[in-house]
């Protein structure tokens, strides 16, 4: 009988039966394989077995459901592929009796130890370089989200993960919100080398139209841009190539990811915007989780650096 593993999450390493009638999975008793994880719904999703195969279909998801980097629309059945990894809440899950075995030989060929392979949430295997990469870089974020950090410092260290990846990038940021006011009460940033010159660490008109607009912005070239609102100001800012996604985690934006080149377009591919959004699903549920921790109710304090410090002496 096919089964269900958990990758990832408070679950790790469990497996469950799938049955051939339809499974549902979730956090309450009710389903027929009920997870611990609290980001994922009550209801989240139904496995349904065809006969070329498996399919899902993400139901009345808070937190959302994540296919190989891309969101699932709600109530739309799509078919799997055994061993390919599934996103749900802070939750990796993948079908198939075999998905350490399949995946194995990719990971001793990027150089992780045996036990670190099976320890990892993301069981895609992938053959060119850059994908490699990408892998590990979801695999490192998963392993950094676990560690309890605080929220500072957990987003400080993925910074450095994503300048480790996109190699042409010079400022990558978080500009963390106030839910409801949306006002801005935090930045973390890095940048490549520091630029006297530079005004800001972010263009404004990008991350005012990625909160308002609640979906991903990306050019890749300002220069062959044109009829874009936001394209003046980032050439008056020397900035070639930008990317911006939200966070979002129960219908609240939480701030977004930014990332800029100055030294020339394509700072980032195509692809890496599906990379992003997995990205921002995570930590929007890392960040949601922080506040639901927190004692206090001010969500400036939640996320100060030095109230964090503070509280951990």
């Amino acid at each position: 009988m096919t089964q269900l593993f958990v990758l990832s999450g408070p679950d790790k390493g469990r497996g469950f039966a799938i049955k051939d009638e339809g499974t549902y999975v979730g956090r309450s008793p009710e389903n027929n394989i009920q997870l611990e994880d609290r980001t994922v719904s009550r209801r989240h999703l139904k496995i349904i077995k065809r006969d070329d195969g498996y399919s899902i279909t993400n139901l009345e998801t808070q937190n959302g459901t994540f296919y190989e980097g891309s969101y699932v629309a709600r109530h739309v059945e799509i078919p799997i592929e055994e061993g390919v990894p599934i996103a749900i809440g802070m939750s990796v899950i993948c079908v198939g009796e075999g998905c350490i075995e399949q995946t194995m030989p990719f990971f001793e060929s990027v150089g992780f130890a045996e036990g670190v392979a099976e320890e990892s949430g993301i069981f895609r295997i992938h053959k060119a370089k850059t994908n490699q990469r990408k892998l590990e870089l979801l695999y490192r974020v998963s392993r950094l989200l676990d560690e309890n950090l605080p929220v500072y410092r957990t987003l400080e260290k993925m910074l450095g993960y994503i300048f480790d990846l996109l190699k042409e990038i010079d400022t990558g940021a978080f500009i963390l919100i106030h839910p409801e006011s949306e006002k801005i009460l935090s930045v973390i940033s890095k940048t490549s080398k520091p630029d006297p010159d530079r005004v800001s660490v972010y263009c404004p008109d990008v991350i005012g139209r990625v909160i308002k607009d609640r979906k991903p912005h990306a050019i890749s070239n300002v220069e062959t841009e044109e009829g874009v609102d936001d394209v003046d100001t980032l050439r008056t800012l020397k900035i070639q190539s930008v990317l911006c996604a939200p966070l979002i985690s129960d219908s609240r934006i939480m701030g977004v990811i930014y990332i800029d080149s100055q030294r020339g377009p394509f700072g980032f591919s195509k692809e890496d915007i599906s990379l992003f959004v997995d990205l921002c699903h995570r930590t929007a549920l890392f960040l949601a989780q922080a506040l639901w921790a927190s004692e206090s109710t001010n969500i400036a304090e939640a996320i100060s650096p030095s109230a964090q410090d503070e509280a951990a002496t």
